[in-house]
């Protein structure tokens, strides 16, 4: 799924003749602008946080299916090891429970 951004301008000139009315709506449009932006740049500050968290959740994930590989070999682990790999499993299995799975497509008709 792609998102296209878009902007768009809107000027507003204000005459002296204009009642109290307009320049409040405007102070109005002016502040909902500005929260606008801030909320944007807030989004693309969690955006790349999750973004990180999906790259180090990938990188132990690798590393714990490697360390399961060892283990399925026949690499003696000590109980130290199995204990902490057993933590790293909970700790994934707690992060996923967190992240809702995809919704799959429904079939076409």
């Amino acid at each position: 799924m792609t998102h296209e951004h878009r902007s768009a301008r809107l000027d507003i000139f204000v005459h002296e003749d204009d009642d109290a009315s307009d320049c409040t709506i405007l102070r109005k449009l002016e502040a909902i602008l500005a929260t606008q932006a801030e909320l944007a740049a807030d989004l693309a500050s969690v955006k790349d946080s999750v973004t990180k968290i999906g790259a180090e959740t990938s990188a132990t994930l690798v590393k714990v299916a490697e360390l399961e590989a060892l283990i399925a070999a026949g690499f003696q682990t000590s109980p130290e090891i199995d204990a902490a790999l057993a933590e790293v499993k909970a700790g994934l299995q707690a992060v996923d429970d967190l992240v809702v799975d995809a919704i799959p497509e429904p079939p076409a008709p």
